[in-house]
């Protein structure tokens, strides 16, 4: 799997936006119940998608409901790209799930993502725990 990552973000960045409110963050991502549910309890999940996310933070809608978590920010740390090809011809058919691929177009990448729950620079947006859009 190819690394689309890049290190733009580092600590030095990260000083910088110490105390950042969360409504401010301008990028969101559309997890549901039980990725949210993951990442509250572990502190970290990865994430599978045909749509292609920078590495960066990231508010969190929570698809089934479609508010925005005034509580909940990720960060993604790594982005990896594989084709259904290349991933069969790596591990073998019976071990990649061809449906991951449906949105995808013959030939293209599915993305994979390394996300983990920020909690060191941002602060709540409220007390309320959604916000609806």
């Amino acid at each position: 799997m190819d690394d689309v990552s890049s290190d733009w973000f580092d600590r030095a960045d990260r000083s910088l936006l110490s105390g950042i409110d969360l409504s401010r963050i301008g990028h969101v991502l559309d997890l549901d119940q039980y990725k949210i549910a993951e990442i509250r309890e572990k502190g970290a999940s990865s994430f599978i998608s045909h749509i292609f996310y920078n590495k960066g933070l990231y508010r969190v809608r929570s698809k089934g409901s479609g508010l925005i978590l005034t509580d909940l920010a990720v960060f993604i740390e790594k982005v990896g790209a594989a084709t259904y090809e290349g991933l069969v011809s790596e591990l073998g058919e019976d071990c990649v799930d061809k449906r991951l691929w449906k949105d995808v177009p013959a030939g293209d990448v599915i993305f994979f993502y390394s996300l983990r729950r920020e909690d060191d620079f941002v602060k709540s947006g409220g007390s309320d725990d959604l916000i609806e859009v």
